[in-house]
């Protein structure tokens, strides 16, 4: 009886083994870093190539270079927008200690985003001087903002250790993210408001996310509030 007890509690035992060995956290981080660099190595399919026949001289293939140059800032701006998501997201998973489900649901509606982020660049490449083409665009990114700040809500609710780990650049990021998100949503109707000039909207975003080194540089010259 004693040994049909030992083999009894044997699956137990190595179910305990199997449940404490689980990377369910370092799975959903690889699942998250692939999903980022497939989605930036996507954007490079949009990027035109002229097609010029006969012998080809140097202006002529400027020349056709300059009828694309849509396609190619539309391609840098979203390669730095999807680097900012990885930043932000790698920001906030590094001091995670409790894996949940709250935390795949959230991060898997960030990922459904960003993998689907290379259709509106191709848009807003194709069609940039559109009002609907920006604000497409403006729309897919707030939506993946808004999935960072409900990220960075969940980690500090389901994981204290976490949010006793918050550091003053943690909170810099978080006004980051609000700050793209506001500009974000100024994009939706600045193409209809500002015509073809709505675009350049997105050069605040420049700004934004140099929230934190300007808080850095505020504290190191004691300027606002202590």
């Amino acid at each position: 009886m004693a040994l049909e007890d030992d083999e009894t509690r044997q699956p137990d035992a190595a179910g305990i083994s199997q449940q404490t060995e689980d990377n369910s956290l370092g799975r959903l981080l690889t699942l998250s870093d692939g999903v980022f660099a497939i989605a930036m190595t996507l954007l490079a399919l949009d990027l035109v190539v002229p097609s010029l026949k006969g012998h080809v001289t140097s202006q002529q293939l400027m020349h056709a270079l300059a009828q694309n140059t849509d396609s190619y800032w539309s391609f840098l701006l979203s390669f730095y927008v999807i680097s900012v998501y990885w930043g932000g997201h790698r920001r906030l998973m590094r001091s995670v200690r409790v894996f949940n489900q709250t935390l795949v649901r959230d991060t898997v509606f960030l990922l459904l985003i960003v993998a689907a982020l290379p259709f509106p660049t191709s848009v807003l490449g194709r069609y940039g001087g559109t009002a609907f083409a920006l604000a497409l665009y403006g729309a897919f990114n707030a939506l993946a903002t808004l999935a960072l700040i409900l990220l960075r809500h969940d980690v500090r609710r389901c994981d204290p250790a976490a949010r006793r780990a918050e550091t003053a650049a943690d909170h810099s990021a978080a006004w980051t993210g609000w700050a793209n998100l506001a500009v974000y949503l100024l994009c939706i109707p600045a193409g209809y408001l500002l015509g073809s000039n709505g675009p350049y909207v997105f050069l605040l975003l420049i700004l934004t996310n140099q929230i934190p080194l300007l808080r850095r540089l505020a504290h190191r010259y004691g300027i606002g509030p202590r």
